[in-house]
């Protein structure tokens, strides 16, 4: 028995070396901390992070592949500097500052340039918006890091300057991931999965580097511990989200649309605007006596969002307006009011459209549609029984027509039909017996039954006919034939037969210019034009 497709199915490269990372991050986790094993696997890890982020820019080949390879750079820095301090735990040495935190810093500039690349080809005319609240949030993050981290380590009068530089420097490099992170969240762009995971990255990097701050300040970080779980899953879905194939679309250009203040962005403005007035009366070093102006300013901040929200919701609000009005105008510029149909600007800017795309003669085609007596029923019943007979034949028109075709009403009568990629006069043929069937169904018109049927011209474009009133006014010149041959049938046009069984009304008009033709059918007939 042959196996069946879906269980031979292989499942896609990057879910499968998310699997196995998120395996060796287990077998890390198991083994004894601090120990040889464990601290060359944790290298292992690292390195094959970097290997797989460089396969997945060598497979996908991103049209800017230069992101790609400095956030690469940068993780590669990482695992050297994470290699240079397994040395020395080898040679039981503890250096600080040493050559692996030179490693460690070098690589969060990397990182923030490739960060900062993809923020600018995503949004090509830039989006101040966003960057501003990437700004405000990074702010915040710099006043909780000052408060919990910085300012205990200035406070150490036992570190030398350079030590102190050191160790100020890894939550400065922290802040400005932060502030490009942010940047790169905040802005409009594909949110693939590729992004997803790059995110997941940077967010878990930035998360291990606080706690692991806060445990060096307090002295109880462990090597090997759970904090180093953290630290792989970042170079994990770092590689991973380089290896999946939505990378590519991570710089694809993305249009700024007006971005209200959604219930998200103001939760985390009004937690960003109220962070420093909190922590000068509550932080570590808080002083208690400034607990009342600082719940002020909290509150007088938050009034003066909720006070922009209310600006910024009524400008929303009068933008969706003025969307609105104008998708109305638009319609009305290119529908029919009575019938809802196309009107005739739609169908010549249509018709044009599709004699430009035609891949040769023969795939497009005009049917004209005339109601034959329609003027003894608005004559004999009113104009009211007129339109009412107009909006029915408009339906029908309409429900014997493919989604790509396309129903006009052209004046008073006069109905268009715009039909695309027809491969033959045959189909056009068809389509057309479809309608005068349709038609042919007598219509309850104010309270009486109503019998009307249409005659039908067909035209099917040639390499004689360049413009839309070639194809319309040949459309024409068959429909007048085909009321000549004693209406409610249909014909196709075929050159050189204008004046053939017309009458000498008729034959004037066919043998007029197409432009002439055109004009004639501009204005609808005014006898016959509903009231």
């Amino acid at each position: 028995m042959q196996p069946s497709r879906r269980s031979t199915r292989r499942p896609a490269p990057w879910l499968a070396v998310l699997a196995v990372g998120l395996g060796m991050i287990a077998v890390h986790a198991v083994l004894e901390p601090g120990s040889l094993t464990q601290s060359f696997l944790y290298d292992g890890i690292g390195a094959a992070a970097v290997i797989v982020a460089l396969a997945g820019v060598a497979t996908h080949r991103p049209e800017r592949a230069t992101p790609w390879l400095l956030m690469a750079f940068g993780q590669a820095l990482f695992v050297a500097g994470d290699l240079v301090w397994n040395v020395y735990e080898i040679l039981g040495e503890d250096p600080f500052p040493s050559f692996a935190d030179v490693l460690y810093l070098s690589g969060y500039p990397f990182i923030a340039s490739g960060l900062l690349i993809f923020i600018r080809h995503r949004v090509a005319d830039g989006d101040r918006g966003g960057l501003l609240d990437a700004g405000i949030l990074a702010t915040a993050a710099a006043i909780l890091s000052w408060t919990f981290l910085m300012q205990p380590v200035v406070a150490d009068s036992e570190l030398d300057p350079l030590s102190l530089w050191i160790s100020l420097s890894y939550p400065l490099a922290d802040l400005l991931l932060i502030g490009v992170a942010m940047g790169l969240l905040t802005t409009p762009g594909a949110r693939t999965a590729s992004f997803r995971l790059l995110m997941a990255s940077l967010v878990t990097l930035l998360v291990a580097d606080q706690i692991y701050a806060l445990q060096n300040l307090d002295g109880t970080y462990l090597s090997g511990g759970p904090i180093d779980s953290l630290y792989l899953f970042a170079y994990i879905t770092f590689g991973v989200s380089a290896l999946h194939p939505t990378m590519r679309a991570l710089t694809d250009p993305h249009p700024v649309a007006v971005q209200w203040l959604g219930h998200v962005r103001i939760a985390c403005l009004a937690l960003a605007m109220v962070s420093g007035p909190i922590l000068v009366a509550l932080g570590p070093n808080g002083d208690g006596g400034l607990l009342v102006p600082a719940i002020g300013t909290a509150v007088l901040s938050l009034l003066v969002l909720v006070r922009l929200a209310g600006v910024v919701g009524l400008l929303e609000r009068d933008v969706s307006q003025r969307r609105a009005l104008e998708a109305r105008l638009r319609h009305q510029a290119y529908h029919d009011p009575l019938t809802g149909l196309a009107n005739r600007r739609r169908f010549v800017e249509a018709a044009e459209a599709a004699l430009a795309a035609r891949q040769g003669a023969g795939t497009v085609a005009a049917l004209f549609l005339d109601l034959d007596d329609f003027k003894t029923v608005n004559d004999s019943q009113g104009h009211a029984a007129g339109d009412e007979l107009l909006e029915t034949v408009a339906g029908r028109i309409r429900d014997g027509l493919r989604a790509g075709d396309l129903a006009a009403r052209l004046g008073g009568d006069e109905f268009g039909v715009l039909l695309v990629d027809v491969p033959d006069t045959a189909y056009a043929r068809s389509v057309s017996q479809r309608l005068l069937d349709a038609l042919d169904v007598p219509v309850h018109v104010g309270g009486k039954v109503v019998a009307v049927g249409a005659s039908i011209g067909i035209a099917v474009d040639t390499p004689e006919m360049h413009t839309v009133d070639d194809l319309l006014g040949a459309a024409d010149v068959a429909m007048y034939q085909a009321k000549a041959g004693g209406k409610g049938r249909h014909q196709v046009y075929a050159p050189g037969s204008e004046t053939v069984g017309l009458d000498l009304d008729q034959a004037t008009s066919a043998t007029a210019t197409p432009a002439q033709r055109s004009v004639r059918h501009a204005p609808p007939r005014l006898e016959l034009e509903p009231g």
